[in-house]
């Protein structure tokens, strides 16, 4: 049961949103049945619609795992996705999701992020983070740098199981993950560049617009 939102909330959401179908209805089905995490439906939903509305040239995506989120973010999107993934095995399987739907305005890159991230020299419209938790601050530094005024950075997970929120949700394996996430989310909530709104959806969505600078 999520400790984020109630589940009779959830069955109604996903009843109301677009069925998935077709490829991503498959890639969501083989994820969960091969136990790989990937963000809730109606999370997908909303990155979509955050597309339609903000209308980016560019995105960046850290963490592609088997490609189902860059699915949602390159439905109806006709710009250039730059999505990063560490483990060779899911990259290929996103690489042949892409493929066999027919996507040839996405660029892969297979590694780690963190090392991979300070390399890029183009800047983006909108990032999407969904990869190492502990690492999200990491990940947030370089989003700044990399994200164009009026951009948006939006996170996932940042609420993980209702432990930030509610110490009452609290388990000592996820200790420093837990801190981390704090950090990152007490950063975006005050950050002098970015407005900030946490959505309690899914496992909690950070959702960041980097001010103009003057």
């Amino acid at each position: 049961m999520s400790n984020i939102i109630q589940e009779w909330i959830i069955k109604y959401l996903r009843e109301k949103q677009q069925d998935r179908v077709g490829k991503l209805k498959e890639v969501e089905e083989r994820a969960k049945s091969r136990g790989v995490p990937i963000i809730e439906p109606e999370v997908g939903n909303l990155l979509n619609l955050l597309v339609k509305i903000h209308r980016p040239k560019r995105i960046l995506e850290i963490g592609a795992a088997v490609g189902y989120s860059t699915l949602w973010l390159a439905k109806d999107f006709d710009g250039q996705i730059t999505t990063i993934e560490l483990k060779e095995g899911d990259a290929k399987r996103a690489q042949d999701n892409f493929e066999a739907i027919g996507y040839d305005n996405i660029k892969l890159l297979v590694g780690d992020a963190l090392e991979i991230l300070p390399t890029l020299e183009e800047k983006f419209d909108f990032i999407f983070i969904d990869a190492a938790k502990g690492q999200y601050m990491n990940f947030l530094e370089q989003s700044l740098r990399l994200v164009n005024d009026g951009g948006l950075i939006v996170a996932d997970d940042v609420l993980f199981k209702g432990m930030i929120a509610d110490d009452r949700f609290y388990h000592p394996r996820y200790n420093t993950l837990t801190k981390r996430l704090r950090e990152y989310v007490d950063t975006v909530m005050d950050h002098p560049l970015l407005d900030s709104s946490i959505v309690p959806l899914g496992d909690g969505v950070a959702i960041s617009i980097k001010k103009e600078e003057e």
